[in-house]
Order: structure tokens, then C-alpha cells, then sequence
């Protein structure tokens, strides 16, 4: 009879519990794919790549940063559907048992472990989603359902467990059949998960959260702010336009063949500079190669591969 009672007292403060950061999380994410459609599309090479995607490249020439932006962005509506689905189900069941400050703590993290992954095994495409993060919270969950099943009902204990080891394998069959889904990111955030969740201890529901980890949420959450500073202040994609929602995303092969025009007359001009050692002209050489490095650079793609993480 006591035993039933604290279970039922756990359900009903689990319950009970808000999930603000993980709404929050879910919000945001939507917000960043608004700005990403504004400025070209989310399934633009250099919206991605000016929104913060992973790229070795850059990474290796200290833009750092890309480790954490990718969490938050998505290539195309349906991979938002589906991670932001993902996130609505599984994100609030954790914040409920780890509270918002803890939250936080393993959804970067583990959405870093992702990003990594992805970075030592497919160093060569660029890559975005929030899907390592969500198998980290997968894995999170995995180890909660043993780890603490003689302190939680044995019911829930049990019924997660199956539940995610069934979610987990469905979900890294499919990726495994699709070559464009970064397999190796949703890998890594499964074990990070499961690495943390034997470190991170839950936080009982009706307990106050320790100060410890509102510390490093506040330091964690300016770290996520920091980086998409940084893609503020480097930003040289597509300008963010309104009608960039009526038009199409689709490339334009006259605005690339405008481009690569310009580029062609900006490289003969700086010969000719150059062969005739008018050296004067070198300013207007620089800025002419300058704007046809731009407009290609904002030109529309036709080729290239993306993974989604």
C-alpha cells in the first residue's frame, strides 16, 4: 500500500512538472528555419553554410562554433516535421524527470556528441539537424529505465525501456537505408546519452533543482547565444527577404550564369591590370573580384550532397 502511493505520488509530480525548455527548444528551432526560408531556403548551400552548418573546412579554420549551430537548423520542411515531432514527444518525458537546468545540459551536449560524429566521419558533406540530440535523449532515457528501476514504478521503468529500444532501432534501420541521413551523428548522440544519463543524476519531481546546474545552463545557454552571435556578425549568405516565402527556392540557372559571367570578366579585367602593370587599378581590380566572389558565392547550386543529421 506505501509502495503504491509514493508511485503514484512520483506520476503525479511527473505530471505535474512544466516543460518549458524543451517547448522553448522546439520554438526556436522553428524560428531559425523561418530566418533560413527568409534568407533563400533551408535547402540553399549557402543559406546553410551561412546559418551555421557543419563544415570541416571551416571548423578547421577555427570556426568552432559550427559544433553547436547545427542543432538548430534543419534542411527542408519535412526534416523539421520530423525532428520537431520527435522533440515534442520525447523532449518534454525528459525535462519532467531531469527538470529544465539538467535539460538543457543534455540536449547540447549530446546534440554536440552528434555534430562530432559527424565531423571524423564524414569530414567531406556539410551537415544540420537536431536528430543527434534527440537520439541523445533516447539514450538518456535507455539508461534511466535501468539505472533507476527500483526507484521509479515498475511499470514506467519497464514500459520506457521497451518503448525506446524499439523507437531506437527503428529509427537507426532507416537511417541506415537513406544515404542522406548522417547515421554516424544519430550514433553519437545515442552513446553520449547513454554516457550522461550514468553521470547525470535525475531530479526527482517536487525536488529543488541543485544550483550547480543552473550554472551550467546559464553558461551552456551562452554558449548557444555566442555562436549564433558569431553567425550574426560573419553572415555572407542570401540577404533575408519577405519574398523569399511566395518565391521559389528552386535554383535559377540564369542568376548562376549571371554570376559566373561576372566572375569571367573580373578575372580577364585583373590580367589585363596586371599584364600592362597598371598598378593603379589594383583597388578597383580587388573590389571587382570581391562582388563577383559574392555573387557567386550567393548563386544558387546545383550539385552537392547535405546530410541530415
Amino acid at each position: 500500500m506505501i509502495e503504491q502511493q509514493q508511485d503514484l505520488e512520483f506520476l503525479q509530480a511527473f505530471w505535474s512538472r512544466r516543460a518549458v525548455v524543451a517547448y522553448s527548444l522546439f520554438a526556436f528551432n522553428i524560428i531559425v528555419f523561418i530566418l533560413m526560408t527568409l534568407a533563400g531556403g533551408s535547402e540553399n548551400p549557402s543559406t546553410l553554410m551561412g546559418f551555421g552548418v557543419k563544415s570541416n573546412i571551416e571548423i578547421d579554420n577555427g570556426e568552432t562554433w559550427r559544433f553547436i549551430t547545427p542543432i538548430f537548423l534543419h534542411i527542408g520542411i519535412l526534416h523539421l516535421a520530423f525532428n520537431s515531432y520527435a522533440l515534442w514527444i520525447v523532449g518534454p518525458q525528459v525535462e519532467k524527470l531531469y527538470g529544465g537546468p539538467r535539460f538543457f545540459l543534455l540536449y547540447v551536449l549530446t546534440g554536440v556528441a552528434g555534430v562530432a560524429a559527424s565531423y571524423w566521419y564524414h569530414p567531406q558533406d556539410p551537415s544540420a539537424g537536431a536528430s543527434g540530440a534527440i537520439f541523445g535523449l533516447f539514450g538518456v532515457l535507455l539508461v534511466f529505465s535501468f539505472k533507476y528501476r527500483k526507484t521509479v514504478p515498475a511499470f514506467f521503468s519497464s514500459a520506457l525501456g521497451r518503448g525506446i529500444l524499439m523507437t531506437v532501432g527503428i529509427n537507426l534501420l532507416i537511417g541506415y537505408t537513406i544515404p542522406q541521413v548522417d547515421n554516424a551523428a544519430h550514433v553519437g548522440g545515442l552513446l553520449a546519452g547513454c554516457a550522461l544519463g550514468f553521470v547525470v543524476p535525475f531530479a526527482r519531481p517536487g525536488e529543488p533543482e541543485r544550483p550547480v546546474f543552473k550554472v551550467l545552463q546559464g553558461a551552456f545557454l551562452g554558449i548557444v547565444l555566442l555562436s549564433f552571435f558569431q553567425v550574426a556578425t560573419r553572415y555572407a549568405g542570401p540577404s533575408l527577404s519577405i519574398r523569399n516565402l511566395t518565391g521559389s527556392n528552386r535554383a535559377s540557372i540564369g542568376e548562376l550564369v549571371a554570376a559566373i559571367q561576372r566572375a569571367q570578366e573580373a578575372f580577364e579585367y585583373s590580367e589585363q591590370v596586371l599584364d600592362t602593370a597598371n598598378y593603379r587599378q589594383l583597388p578597383q581590380v580587388r573590389e571587382d573580384l570581391g562582388r563577383a566572389i559574392d555573387a557567386l558565392q550567393n548563386s544558387p547550386a546545383f550539385s552537392g550532397r547535405t546530410n541530415t543529421i
